[in-house]
């Protein structure tokens, strides 16, 4: 009888423990498993060749040595668990083009001034360095689109966007080994000058990436000319680049 309730309680314990078991097992199936969130985008950096478009044909910008940098930190936000988000952001942007002239203010007739870049200024002297430098404070805009939402690497990613901008410094930069008059003053090495008359100070325009992982093409077009319209030399400015997300 002994052995007989030995072996009726271990059928017990074991069909108690395959119970468990198979209780564990069906727990474990039934519980979803978690996705990973989406990885987003919070901060980009651009590093970017400018140039402008539509300029008078004495006038040049050299795109090689024109480059410029941009930084933007961005609220990304997925849109209905889909691959695509819209972000909107703060950001720094400094243009520097490297060209021939020299923005010169004469008055005009019909009242207030104009800004030409004056290729002639420096009468054929050889320059080291000319340029001009723009720094504006953006606001960017994008909707974006990402292969895979959930992963940094092996993806393809693309957005499309627009960015309005304040103009919050300006200036030129000209060395030289000749001597230079300006304003009746010889400068033998380096003119510098602040505060461009008749820059436009409220910009907009478009923007594009598309990339592979963190990395990432850049284009910026802008809708507004360089100089406020009529007030000076004709300028549309444009930049590309490459890019990085690293958060």
């Amino acid at each position: 009888m002994s052995n007989i309730l030995r072996v009726l309680f271990l059928l017990l314990f074991a069909s108690m423990a395959v119970a468990q078991d198979v209780t564990n097992d069906q727990s474990t199936e039934s519980k979803p498993k978690k996705k990973k969130p989406p990885r987003k985008e919070f901060i980009l950096v651009n590093l970017n060749f400018d140039g402008w478009l539509g300029t008078p044909s004495t006038i040049e910008s050299k795109w090689f040595s024109s480059r410029g940098v941009d930084i933007a930190i961005f609220y990304d936000q997925v849109l209905a668990k889909s691959n695509f988000s819209t972000a909107l952001g703060v950001g720094f942007n400094s243009h520097n083009i490297h060209m021939e002239g020299f923005p010169i203010e004469y008055a005009i007739t019909t009242g207030g001034t104009y800004t030409l870049l004056d290729p002639t200024f420096f009468n054929e002297k050889e320059l080291s360095v000319n340029k001009l430098s723009t720094n504006f404070i953006d606001i960017p805009f994008e909707l974006r689109f990402r292969s895979n939402p959930r992963k940094n690497g092996k993806r393809i990613a693309a957005s499309v966007g627009f960015k309005i901008g304040w103009l919050v410094q300006s200036h030129t930069k000209t060395k030289t080994d000749q001597d230079l008059f300006y304003n009746g003053i010889n400068f033998r090495q380096k003119i510098k000058t602040y505060d461009i008359p008749n820059l436009t100070k409220f910009r907009y325009g478009l923007t594009a990436r598309v990339g592979y992982a963190k990395f990432y093409l850049n284009f910026f077009y802008s809708l507004t000319p360089l100089f406020i319209k009529g007030r000076g030399t004709e300028a549309t400015p444009i930049s590309i680049g490459i890019g990085v997300t690293p958060f």
